[in-house]
């Protein structure tokens, strides 16, 4: 049997990196650190590479062997990509304009075995959208002044190709053997949102249009195939008021133009996060107002699985598309659902409290989660479970700032029929326990002083006892803390009084003072069938009551006095209800 093939994930953090061995292997890599802030940190698309830069260069690092491949001397740079295929290194510094002059070239792209500039644009901010490339690498596409231009890697000083759309906003190009251009025109005045697909190479007529409005921007989701695109369009306004964050829809496009519809989901709210499964034509959407509904939907955007509604906020597939995580991270609590797509069934909930990233590993059968700073500056770490729900990793690391696994693709890593136990001989380990007890809530103001001991007084009566004793708060049964002598020796005195008193009641009756059965209170006569109905439904109320009571002095219970007299008084009510009914003939009870 071959042997199993290593997954690998790389860290940056405030003071170090670090490249380790996943589970079930678990080990840190030996490393040639740089002793400065590493500022940013990628691994290639095809899991050759891995690059980083710190304030002076970058490096370009083998990452199966660790050996280092290329050095470029960039300084200031913030941001690193790579090409599809690992050919380019893509880096980007902060924009800057002289006064007197034109802006520098900030956005850079390099050969990486060699580290040669291959050429340099101009651009102000850098995000997944800033380049996009082919898979083949064939061509590198940017959006400037309204079009985009694609340049081929060898020749980047004059675009290649031009496409141009009146009013374009943003562009995607699809991934895939055929690749696509989708480009989107936001919405203006009464003319609604238009969004195109072109294929790339072929401009003069669109393969695929679609209008909508309310729609001022939008995120792209291609299948990985490049055939379907889903688009969320989003409003930061909302003209209805139902909503702060804006409107939402979704939209399904199929790149042969063959086929496009919204998709219809039936819950209120936002549209938190959309997801393909990458082996099945079908994706996955959490929507609505929390609790926010998860739902599978087919590749005619018709629902298929009901996930449930639950507080969560981002889906993610395993790279086999078998098993799906639904999970509630930042704001909310951090549980993470894992579902089984073949048997449509959860298999376990996963508690990643403060965790503000979820990655599959290459293999799909590990997640991680990580708690990342500047959002959290305590408890930064990452953390990996099995897709049981068995946690097998957990490092903490201070000012943790980035965390990815090295890519490899999915057909390394065959899947069983059926789901994988955890490997034997890895170690399992337990969530941490906080050695510090949550204790009761207590008010910011009051967070800062010594926590209250049982002498600190907690309610208004508790204040007012301090104040006549001078101590504490009183405890049945004993002395009030700073009470004087005299005043215990007069509260003794008190207390014998009493006592003799109702010693002297017991010897002079026979037997103790049971307070006599109420007299029943004189109510005014019913004047009309009306008011006679409802009082005879209060008494007969009473009536009940008193049964009940007798019931349990029958079974052998110990009753208060009161409650012994109200027995007594049963007869007296009864005999009340009677002349009531008698009087008023006509009523229906």
């Amino acid at each position: 049997m071959a042997a199993r093939q290593h997954t690998q994930f790389a860290y940056r953090a405030q003071k170090e990196m670090g490249v380790w061995d996943a589970p079930p292997t678990s080990a840190a890599l030996a490393l040639d650190k740089p002793a400065s802030e590493v500022r940013a940190l990628k691994y290639s698309p095809n899991g050759k590479y891995l690059a980083w830069a710190i304030a002076a260069e970058v490096r370009v690092m083998d990452a199966q062997t660790q050996a280092v491949v290329a050095t470029i001397a960039r300084a200031g740079v913030l941001d690193v990509r790579f090409s599809p295929k690992g050919t380019y290194v893509v880096t980007w510094e902060r924009f800057s304009k002289p006064a007197d002059g034109e802006a520098s070239p900030n956005l850079s792209i390099w050969d990486a075995k060699t580290g040669a500039l291959c050429g340099a644009f101009v651009h102000k901010s850098f995000g997944e959208d800033a380049i996009q490339w082919t898979d083949d690498e064939k061509y590198c596409a940017k959006l400037v002044a309204g079009e985009v231009r694609f340049y081929a890697p060898e020749a980047l000083d004059q675009p290649a190709l031009v496409l141009r759309v009146d009013g374009m906003s943003s562009f995607s190009v699809s991934p895939g053997r055929s690749p696509s251009v989708a480009v989107f025109v936001p919405e203006r005045g009464s003319k609604p949102a238009l969004l195109r697909m072109y294929t790339v190479g072929s401009f003069t007529r669109p393969t695929a249009n679609k209008t909508f409005f309310k729609a001022e921007n939008v995120e792209f989701y291609w299948h990985r195939l490049g055939t379907n695109l889903l688009v969320l369009t989003q409003t930061d306004v909302d003209n209805s008021g139902r909503s702060y964050y804006g409107e939402s829809s979704l939209y399904f496009m199929a790149a042969a133009g063959n086929f496009d519809c919204r998709v219809v989901l039936d819950r209120e709210g936002p549209i938190h996060d959309v997801a393909w499964n990458p082996d099945e034509k079908e994706f996955a959407v959490v929507y609505g107002y929390m609790p926010a509904k998860a739902a599978l939907f087919n590749h005619r955007a018709e629902p298929v699985l009901d996930l449930g509604t639950a507080p969560r906020n981002l889906v993610r597939f395993n790279p086999h598309g078998r098993v799906l995580a639904l999970a509630g991270l930042g704001n909310l609590a951090g549980a993470i659902d894992l579902w089984d797509r073949k048997s449509k069934s959860k298999i376990c909930t996963i508690d990643a409290h403060g965790a503000s990233l979820c990655a599959w590993a290459p293999d799909g059968r590990y997640l991680m989660a990580a708690t990342l700073s500047p959002r959290l500056r305590v408890d930064n770490g990452i953390r990996i479970w099995h897709y049981t729900g068995a946690m097998v990793f957990r490092q903490p690391i201070d000012e943790l700032f980035h965390v990815e696994w090295r890519p490899a693709p999915a057909a390394q890593f065959p899947q069983r029929a059926s789901l994988s136990p955890v490997p034997q001989g890895i170690a399992v380990s337990s969530p941490a326990v906080s050695a510090k007890p949550a204790g009761a809530y207590r008010p910011p103001h009051a967070r800062t002083r010594p926590a209250a001991d049982s002498s600190s007084p907690r309610s208004l009566s508790d204040m007012a006892e301090r104040k006549v004793f001078g101590g504490g708060r009183i405890v049945p049964g004993a002395a009030p803390v700073g009470a004087s002598p005299d005043m215990l020796a007069k509260a003794a005195e008190k207390k014998r009084t009493r006592n003799r008193k109702k010693a002297k009641d017991v010897a002079s009756t026979g037997e103790a003072s049971v307070p006599a059965p109420a007299a029943a209170v004189a109510l005014a006569e019913p004047e009309n069938e009306v008011e006679a109905l409802k009082r005879v439904r209060q008494l007969k109320k009473k009536v009940t009551q008193i049964n009940a009571l007798a019931a349990r002095r029958d079974a052998g219970e110990a009753l208060e006095a009161n409650q012994l007299s109200k027995i007594e008084s049963r007869s007296q009510i009864n005999a009340e209800i009677a002349d009531l009914l008698t009087k008023f003939s006509s009523i229906s009870t």
